[in-house]
């Protein structure tokens, strides 16, 4: 259970306890007498209607706030962040097949694949990118893909 669905919890518990009270004090003040148990129902349901409603708005607001984009490089597959890193350096398709002992056919399909995981049209806009989310590194001497 994490830190917000206890705070709930607590948050329910005490209206819960709050109704209670309410209660016992319009017992001890004789009010019941005046008024019908169902308009107490009503009254409650009311409460909690309104009450469910603004904690779950609270929630969806609190979720949205807390909803952080992923990283696209970190869809990449391993064999796509290689392939990624080697556009970045500069190869052609023919000389990353030749690398990757595979056709020229299958490395324009992970490099289609790549475009379409990170939402880039062509290597320019791929390297543009790479270049921007790696600023800080080496590139001589790091690659962030590399385990």
């Amino acid at each position: 259970m994490n830190l917000s669905a206890v705070k709930i919890i607590i948050k329910i518990g005490l209206v819960t306890a709050g109704i209670i009270i309410l209660f016992e004090a319009t017992s001890l003040l004789f009010i019941y007498k005046y008024f019908k148990f169902d308009y107490y129902l009503s009254a409650v349901a009311l409460f909690f209607l309104l009450a469910g409603y603004t904690v779950s708005k609270y929630n969806i607001a609190a979720k949205k706030q807390s909803t952080v984009e992923p990283d696209p490089f970190l869809n990449l597959t391993n064999k796509e962040q290689h392939i990624l890193q080697l556009i970045i350096e500069g190869k052609s398709n023919k000389e990353i097949a030749a690398l990757n002992y595979v056709e020229v056919s299958t490395i324009k399909t992970h490099i289609n694949n790549i475009y379409a995981k990170l939402g880039l049209n062509n290597r320019k806009e791929a390297i543009t990118q790479y270049k921007t989310r790696f600023a800080t590194v080496d590139y001589a001497n790091i690659h962030p893909f590399s385990t």
